[in-house]
């Protein structure tokens, strides 16, 4: 019995030394993380231009109200309506260009999601996320690419003019309508039959959209 007793209590210390020793390699190697406040910006409450650092690109940042209700439809319906879906993609973008190993990199990364998902809502994130994504042909934002592809804010566009757009977050080169337009079409649809199946868009709204021309 007491042999069993001390081996309990061994494995127990073990365990707590393990565990102590996990915790601080995980805040020793996430300790810095990047300033949100440059996140921020990416999610104004006016339309502003700011400055991408990852792409060096002039990004026009536009608001939540600013992106129309399909836009923000076909990117849950695409991407995954949830927080930690954006905050775990705007976290990548956060260490762009970093030299630090992956084992590190993912961590902070993670560390980076969490603090991501407590400092701003499910709209900031869905609208930073928009506001930093890449569409192709160096454009960086979801207003660019509206502009570029269709002469329209992002505010106007429709269902299928959103689905294409969104579409492009997958793979710009993929499913750019101008080098690709089949590809850009199916994948337009696909983003309209899940905006069907999530019952944002009625039967007729789908069907409408999936036979209008893609630019």
């Amino acid at each position: 019995m007491k042999i069993a007793v001390k081996a309990m209590l061994v494995v127990a210390v073990l365990a707590l030394l393990l565990i102590g020793l996990s915790l601080s390699w995980f805040y020793f190697y996430s300790r810095d993380l990047p300033g949100f406040a440059s996140v921020a910006t990416f999610a104004p409450d006016s339309a502003a231009t700011v400055l991408d650092r990852c792409s060096t690109a002039s990004v026009r940042a536009i608001p939540y109200d600013s992106i129309s209700r399909d836009l923000r439809s076909a990117t849950r319906a695409a991407e995954g309506d949830s927080a930690e879906t954006f905050a775990n993609q705007i976290s990548r973008w956060l260490f762009c260009g970093s030299s630090t190993k992956p084992g590190e990199r993912h961590l902070l990364e993670y560390k980076a999601s969490v603090q991501l998902r407590r400092r701003f809502t499910s709209e900031q994130l869905l609208t930073i996320y928009l506001n930093r994504a890449y569409f192709g042909h160096d454009l960086v934002g979801v207003e660019n690419a509206s502009l570029y592809y269709y002469g329209k804010h992002a505010s106007e566009l429709d269902i299928p003019r959103a689905a294409l757009v969104v579409g492009l977050l997958r793979s710009p080169v993929a499913y750019s309508p101008e080098t690709h337009p089949d590809k850009a079409r199916m994948r337009r649809d696909a983003v309209v039959a899940a905006m069907l199946t999530r019952g944002t868009i009625t039967a007729e709204q789908a069907n409408a959209a999936v036979h209008a021309a893609i630019r």
